[in-house]
């Protein structure tokens, strides 16, 4: 058990906690992008692995969170630090919810198994290509922004990606529906597809979520955090 005392030791520790969340999110980025390769190649091996794999960032971002919990017992910090280590332990559970939504991704595909795919991926690409860069620019500015403006500016631009990525989701969701409706055999699979374009969706809103809390941690303004019901998706 780790003992932090001083302020020294706390600058210390929150940089080495800061680091872990960049390597957190780096690990969740790789995953996200296997995931989606194993399901456009029906590579059923290696989602299998993703899966048995998911363990491995559940444990890592637990060691974020006891890290930052034996800070604030130690330490007693002042606000401005105790923003920042709560919202450390947020980011961490929503890095690994997103791994979640990855191997979630991996488990549908041994779902569809070796069946031919029923439609040509147009939208869902296009979705996961906004979605790994707002999971990428989320963890750019909570780790990197240092005022207002930059954290505002960040927090703007993930918010049109996520309207853009809702709409295509919703694109997903009616194409598919659609055929659906016309050839019924085609249910089974019409659902998974448009399951991988929700979690698409969702962990682009993991990453918004983010960017609020880069808000938060500057302002200190808890009205910038976006309340929600995470239930139906667990």
């Amino acid at each position: 058990m780790r003992k932090y005392q001083g302020r020294k030791s706390l600058d210390l520790a929150l940089l080495e906690i800061d680091t872990k969340i960049t390597v957190l999110s780096s690990q969740v980025q790789a995953v996200f992008k296997d995931s989606m390769k194993s399901f456009y190649n029906k590579d059923l091996k290696r989602s299998q692995k993703i899966i048995e794999e998911d363990i491995l960032i559940n444990n890592f971002s637990k060691e974020v969170e006891t890290q930052a919990i034996e800070i604030i017992r130690d330490q007693a910090p002042l606000a401005s630090d105790m923003r920042k280590l709560t919202s450390l332990i947020f980011v961490s559970q929503e890095l690994e919810r997103i791994a979640d939504y990855s191997s979630g991704i991996c488990k549908i595909n041994l779902k569809i198994g070796d069946e031919p795919f029923i439609t040509k991926f147009e939208k869902i690409p296009k979705m996961e290509k906004i979605a790994i860069k707002m999971l990428k620019d989320s963890i750019s500015a909570f780790c990197n922004a240092s005022d207002m403006k930059s954290a505002s500016k960040a927090a703007r631009d993930l918010i049109v990606q996520d309207d853009e990525i809702d709409h295509l989701n919703s694109q997903v969701q009616k194409d598919l529906i659609k055929r659906m409706s016309r050839a019924p055999k085609l249910v089974k699979q019409g659902t998974y597809i448009i399951w991988i374009a929700h979690n698409l969706e969702r962990i682009a809103d993991r990453s918004t979520n983010i960017a609020e809390r880069t808000l938060y941690v500057i302002s200190g303004d808890s009205a910038v955090l976006t309340p929600y019901d995470d239930s139906f998706y667990d």
